[in-house]
């Protein structure tokens, strides 16, 4: 005899009921979550599709957005977009690009769903080489552009005549007497080399020290010479890191007699060791 929800197999009619219902969540829940995981990840609404840059000089904007795309999409694997907007590491990204665009620093922001704002701030991109009575150009692959423009020819003068002492505004001047006088397009050196020189030259200037131009003996030369504000020259290994080399020639300044006289050169090659004459 049945009785509402009461007899025999009610308690069992009544468990079923539960566990149905209890499927029927979990898959619904299932469901949602896939969904969730799907948009955010596969549905492509927050794939990147644009890169804004600030106003830029040296680099194309178009060298900016291929050098991302290409970070992005050569990154480590993911099972994921690799172009994912919510899972793009900013500060990874930063870093890649600012060795890549040899640029001075970058940073990136996200615009959701689908944009990243880069904030480059540009780095010099040649220097000026006086070869005998030229002074040329050199770009960032190593080729002379042709001749330096007045200013700065007249600044390059300046300071090889020591009326002109080298600054961060200043295109860096690389003295170094080529075999043959040299027009557009003549290969000097290769972007490794001009991106040290450079480099050696950003980190004198952010050390403090006092020079006038950078010389060598020749473009493919490891031996680098600092001609200092006062007329002699700090002699450096570019085979070894720059910076010990510098913290010795900086003691030595600050340790350095009042009287002593440098005449010919400083030379801080040999770690843990300078030679003076």
């Amino acid at each position: 005899m049945r009785n509402g929800d009461s007899g025999t197999f009610s308690s069992t009619r009544l468990g079923l009921n539960r566990s149905n219902r209890l499927f029927a969540g979990i898959l619904i829940g299932a469901f949602f979550c896939l969904s969730v995981v799907w948009f955010l990840f596969v549905s492509g609404f927050f794939t990147v599709t644009s890169v804004d840059v600030n106003d830029l000089h040296a680099i194309s904007r178009g060298e900016v957005a291929s050098t991302t795309w290409e970070i992005l999409d050569n990154g480590p694997w993911r099972p994921w977009d690799d172009r994912n907007i919510l899972l793009i590491d900013k500060k990874w990204l930063a870093e890649q690009l600012k060795t890549r665009l040899f640029a001075e620093s970058v940073s990136v922001d996200k615009v959701y769903p689908n944009i990243l704002r880069l904030k480059i701030s540009e780095r010099q991109r040649s220097v000026v080489l006086a070869s005998k009575d030229q002074l040329l150009v050199i770009d960032m692959n190593g080729l002379v552009t042709g001749e330096a423009g007045e200013t700065a020819a007249q600044e390059a003068r300046d300071e090889l005549n020591s009326k002109l002492l080298a600054d961060s505004d200043l295109t860096p001047l690389i003295a170094s007497d080529l075999p043959e006088f040299a027009t557009a397009g003549y290969q000097v050196t290769d972007q490794a080399r001009i991106k040290e020189w450079i480099q050696g030259y950003r980190l004198f200037i952010s050390s403090g020290l006092k020079f006038r131009y950078l010389r060598l003996s020749d473009p493919a030369s490891q031996t680098l010479k600092m001609v200092s504000d006062q007329g002699y020259e700090v002699i450096f290994d570019l085979l070894q890191p720059l910076e010990p080399q510098i913290e010795t020639y900086k003691k030595f300044l600050q340790s350095k007699p009042v009287n002593a006289q440098i005449h010919e050169y400083v030379d801080v090659r040999v770690p843990g060791r300078l030679y003076v004459k």
